[in-house]
């Protein structure tokens, strides 16, 4: 037995070593995104004092130790796993993607092994979107970061009212990823035909337990039909009132994709607090639907925005309360920090966001020099244009490096970049 045991933790570790320089191969578990790490040391190991691996062909990682607990996710022979506890016929686990959950004894074998600590490489997720019918930004800024992305999520599908999903795929993108070993996640939103987060049309899908299984029913085809590895779910301006129905619905779809092996996450609205009042961030209930997400993308940007006064997209100290919040609720290696790629100029009478080459071009045409704010940690700069005064703040490769600091500090999974295209393109060089 322990012979076994050796084999296939040595298979395990030639499976890291081919996935990190390349090799073709790819990890039993299809359904978690791979990763790429910045500032690893790759032959550095840790040794774990109780670990296990399972001996089952397949076993489910459940959320309590009965056997009528909702499915975490499901378990493959070979896994390697934490031993946290025990409690009658059942182990506490952890697996190396930071999924926490409880198994039956009989499916594990306990033991003494050695794990790499490259298992705590980082995520680096890309946003797909197009602003016009043949804008090749975001594509052309994934095709030339394909060595740094390891997972792009179109913008392109919405959800009715009724649970259909409408939008188109992008055969060269998803044939791209692929090609290029990334994976990829169909982001599922609740824009309607003029283009912007419906209320209304959120609200009546979720209240529905009959549009919620269409929904269900129809992302699972979509992502089946197109080789998706799972999805990302951006509701945003959900009623606070619908709060026990959105996690329902993300219940719901977990239990479903987890069981066709798709991977679960979404996009979470920032916020300090619960604030089940806000018509912004109260419909998510960040302790109830943490047991369902695999990956959890904290949009901790616009802070300050096109309707509001001027400032910081993220200042540092308020992108870590954000993450210090969220820890409450998610495992660091849940844990997905949003990055913004973009910035604002103000003037006296609204706001507008642009693009960072935007941002040069007004930099260049009104040769100005940035200035850097030592506290929020980002650049800023005024120009007087018509006798009117513009404020502008953006994120840049300087801010976003900044920001990797809290990754490192916290221990996160990885960044999530909104949106591609729209980046400083020095920001690569940084992740």
């Amino acid at each position: 037995m322990e012979q076994n045991i050796l084999t296939t933790v040595l298979a395990f570790l030639v499976y890291l070593s081919s996935s990190l320089f390349g090799g073709g191969s790819e990890p039993t578990d299809q359904r978690l995104p791979p990763v790429v790490g910045w500032e690893q040391t790759q032959t550095q190991e840790s040794t774990l004092p109780s670990t296990a691996m399972v001996s089952a062909e397949t076993v489910s990682m459940r959320s309590e130790p009965v056997t009528k607990a909702n499915v975490i996710r499901q378990l493959s022979k070979g896994t390697a796993l934490t031993i946290q506890g025990e409690k009658d016929d059942w182990y506490q686990v952890t697996d190396q993607q930071g999924n926490s959950g409880w198994i039956v004894k009989w499916a594990a074998k306990p033991g003494y092994i050695t794990v790499p600590s490259s298992f705590q490489q980082r995520e680096v997720f890309g946003y797909y979107a197009e602003s016009y019918r043949g804008d090749t930004r975001a594509f052309n800024s994934f095709a030339r970061n394909t060595s740094v992305i390891t997972t792009i999520a179109p913008f392109l599908y919405r959800v009715d009212q009724e649970g259909k999903v409408h939008g188109q795929s992008k055969p060269q993108l998803i044939q791209t990823a692929k090609d290029t070993g990334v994976k990829i996640l169909a982001v599922v939103t609740n824009i309607d035909s003029s283009s912007t987060f419906s209320k209304q049309t959120v609200s009546s899908f979720l209240r529905s337990k009959s549009a919620r299984s269409n929904g269900i029913s129809e992302i699972l085809k979509l992502l089946k039909d197109n080789g998706y590895s799972g999805v990302n779910i951006d509701f945003e301006g959900v009623p606070p009132a619908d709060r026990p129905y959105l996690t329902a619905f993300l219940r719901e779809l977990s239990a479903t994709l987890r069981a066709n092996n798709l991977l679960v996450t979404a996009a979470l609205p920032a916020k300090t607090a619960t604030e089940e009042w806000s018509a912004w961030s109260g419909a998510y209930d960040y302790q109830a639907i943490a047991p369902y997400l695999d990956l959890a993308v904290v949009m901790t940007y616009d802070q300050h925005y096109s309707g509001g006064p001027a400032g910081p997209v993220a200042s540092q100290n308020w992108v870590d309360s954000v993450i210090s919040y969220s820890l409450r609720h998610f495992s660091p290696q849940k844990l997905v920090m949003g990055i913004a790629a973009y910035g604002y100029v103000w003037n006296d009478r609204s706001g507008k966001a642009l693009n960072y080459s935007a941002i040069q071009n007004l930099i260049s045409k009104h040769k100005v020099v940035p200035k850097w704010h030592d506290e929020h940690k980002t650049p800023y700069f005024t120009y007087t244009e018509a006798g009117v005064k513009n404020e502008v703040w953006y994120e840049n490769r300087r801010s976003t490096a900044a920001k990797l600091e809290l990754v490192e500090k916290y221990n996160l999974r990885g960044v999530a970049i909104w949106r591609l295209g729209y980046e400083d393109p020095e920001i690569w060089s940084v992740l």
